[in-house]
């Protein structure tokens, strides 16, 4: 099995891969800015209730083609 194949046997994989590249901000990080930080009324992120998407590339996956054509 090659690289490639290990790092996409499941979308989870693939999402953990994601998670540990050493980048500033990537795809999943810009989405959830826009989709959750925009409108947000805290202050900081202290209790955010998006929490689990935050640095999180497998919910940035999961979401629909169309929906990320923006970028």
């Amino acid at each position: 099995m090659n690289v490639f194949e290990q790092i996409t046997k499941s979308p989870e994989v693939l999402g953990e891969f994601l998670r540990g590249l050493p980048v500033i901000e990537a795809p999943w990080d810009r989405e959830f800015q826009e989709r959750f930080c925009a409108d947000c009324l805290y202050l900081n992120c202290d209790g955010c209730p998006h929490e689990e998407y935050r640095n999180n590339p497998l919910w940035w996956l999961t979401l629909e083609a169309e929906e990320r054509a923006a970028e």
